[in-house]
């Protein structure tokens, strides 16, 4: 299954190769809502862009190869890493150029484009939500500070960071450091069609520890003295207790700056699988891991959970049901009986490392519990790529064999688009071209088109009928060319579709289709 977008020149045209399993009946558990993300790390070039320095031409060309492949996968969303470490791969005037783009921190690519706005406009293309991935502190991963570009704002204002384990961070308790981040972050919301926010597992960052003469291991401190004594102790008992405060402020108001801002982009966060161990509080997970969420990188996520802050959370549930620190059973457990789905979505996020059958496994255990757990996120999609051991056939012939969309959020806009108006149906068979005229709607980014053989159910839950995802793109009139359908009779019917995933009311057409001609039996607007 592909989505299909249209092109802006006069009539939009989508072209589309219909799936050769269109019209048959799909597997019991195959949902129709069901999130589907992959993971694109730039940090290191682990994913994209493979090496520092490419031609742009090669940057662009590698990143459609991730893009179709997740289509490929039947996936609804990327998740593409655009602030690594206090850099970016967009220009902005607060923070330098990337050095995994350039191969040199603030030099442009040249020649100069804006990789955000080509990466979000070929994500939507192909019916792809795109999640700003963006790390809050982090800054390096060197000690060597000469790798910082002549416009960062470490040579401004070095007294916000702070070295620890090799590496640069912000220092999370100077307030200065939490409205520097803020104004990146409204600067990208306002600039940039993304559909949501994404953070990772990087708060404040995990315990690093050094042997003594004598091989004993000792857990370093991080170094934040001095922000303790300013901002913390004065106010704070428990330094701990403190840096959690520290984070607590900056998810919230990153999360008021989103909604204040674009109240339809979301705001997600992909923790740590592990919030506590039981072993240490009650309200934790069975497990019996070194560092945690809540202990060791000061990241409360069961508050900003509670308190609505975030639309989503991703715990990394990378571990194997073999794992005996943190399987995957008890992990998915845990988070599953902390579900309000009317107030955040559960999405797990699994390693595409672990073996076929372990996949297999984790995606059948969450779709047991499909009012508990909304979908998955792979990482990454470099491994889609690779198609391990023929992993990828292995999905697409059953788990993802048929399309989905992203599950709406009902404390989102759920008001409906408009309906298309005016289908209508020409051409012949292996060439039937539907056509119809927009209707605006605040909240319209796709149309949603499917097709039923005679005798078929017309069934709109059926994710095996939809054939095509048309970006709207504010074209007055959409046409969808069915390149591949046989001589007989059709049902086809085509909707609206809200950037909340919410469905307008249907319209359709049944036809009938021989070597010739299309004719219009029925229409039902």
């Amino acid at each position: 299954m592909r989505w299909q977008i249209g092109k802006r020149a006069g009539w939009a045209l989508a072209l589309a190769l219909l799936c050769p399993w269109a019209g048959k009946a799909q597997p019991s558990d195959a949902p129709k809502y069901e999130m589907r993300a992959g993971w694109i790390a730039s940090v290191a070039n682990l994913d994209w862009p493979s090496k520092k320095g490419l031609p742009v031409g090669q940057q662009k060309a590698e990143y459609i190869a991730l893009l179709d492949t997740l289509v490929a996968m039947n996936a609804n969303a990327v998740v593409m890493h655009i602030r690594p470490t206090a850099d970016a791969f967009y220009p902005s005037d607060l923070e330098p150029w990337s050095q995994y783009l350039t191969g040199v921190q603030g030099q442009a690519p040249d020649p100069l484009y804006d990789p955000v706005a080509f990466m979000i406009a070929e994500a939507h293309k192909r019916g792809l939500e795109f999640h700003a991935w963006l790390n809050p502190y982090r800054v390096s991963q060197k000690s060597d500070t000469t790798q910082f570009a002549p416009s960062h704002v470490f040579h401004r204002h070095r007294d916000w960071f702070v070295e620890y384990g090799g590496q640069w961070y912000f220092d999370p308790g100077i307030p200065q450091c939490r409205e520097f981040a803020n104004a990146m972050l409204l600067d990208l919301v306002k600039r940039y069609d993304v559909d949501a926010i994404h953070f990772d597992d990087y708060f404040y960052p995990y315990r690093v520890s050094v042997k003594d003469e004598q091989g004993k291991s000792h857990t370093v401190e991080f170094p934040d003295s001095l922000s303790w004594e300013r901002y913390g102790k004065p106010f704070f008992k428990d330094r701990d207790a403190w840096r959690r405060q520290n984070v607590n402020l900056l998810i919230e108001e990153f999360s008021r700056t989103i909604r204040q801002t674009k109240p339809w982009v979301k705001f997600g966060i992909s923790p740590f699988c592990v919030w506590r161990n039981a072993s240490k509080d009650p309200r934790g997970s069975q497990t019996s891991v070194q560092q945690t969420n809540y202990d060791d990188l000061f990241a409360d996520i069961l508050l900003w959970m509670d308190r609505g802050w975030i639309d989503y959370v991703t715990p990394q549930m990378y571990y194997p049901t073999t794992h005996k620190s943190a399987n995957y059973d008890k992990v998915l457990s845990w988070w599953s009986n902390l579900t309000q789905p009317d107030k955040f979505h559960l999405y797990c996020g699994l390693s595409m490392w672990n073996e076929t059958p372990e996949l297999q496994y984790e995606i059948a255990r969450q779709r047991e519990m499909p009012d508990k757990v909304q979908g998955t996120f792979f990482w990454s999609t470099r491994v889609f790529m690779q198609n391990k051991k023929g992993l990828n056939q292995v999905l697409q012939a059953d788990e993802y064999r048929y399309p989905a969309l992203v599950p709406p959020m009902p404390w989102h806009d759920m008001t409906p688009p408009a309906a298309p108006k005016n289908l209508s149906a020409d051409g012949k068979a292996h060439l039937v071209m539907l056509s119809w005229e927009t209707v605006y709607s605040d909240n319209l980014m796709y149309y949603l088109v499917y097709r039923f053989a005679k005798g078929q159910v017309v069934d709109l839950n059926d994710p095996s009928a939809i054939v095509a995802k048309v970006l709207y793109d504010h074209d007055a009139r959409k046409v969808y060319l069915d390149q591949e359908v046989a001589a007989g009779e059709y049902t086809y019917v085509v909707t609206a579709l809200s950037r909340n995933n919410v469905e307008s009311t249907p319209v359709e057409t049944t036809v009938k289709v021989s070597k010739t001609k299309v004719k219009t039996i029925n229409k039902k607007e």
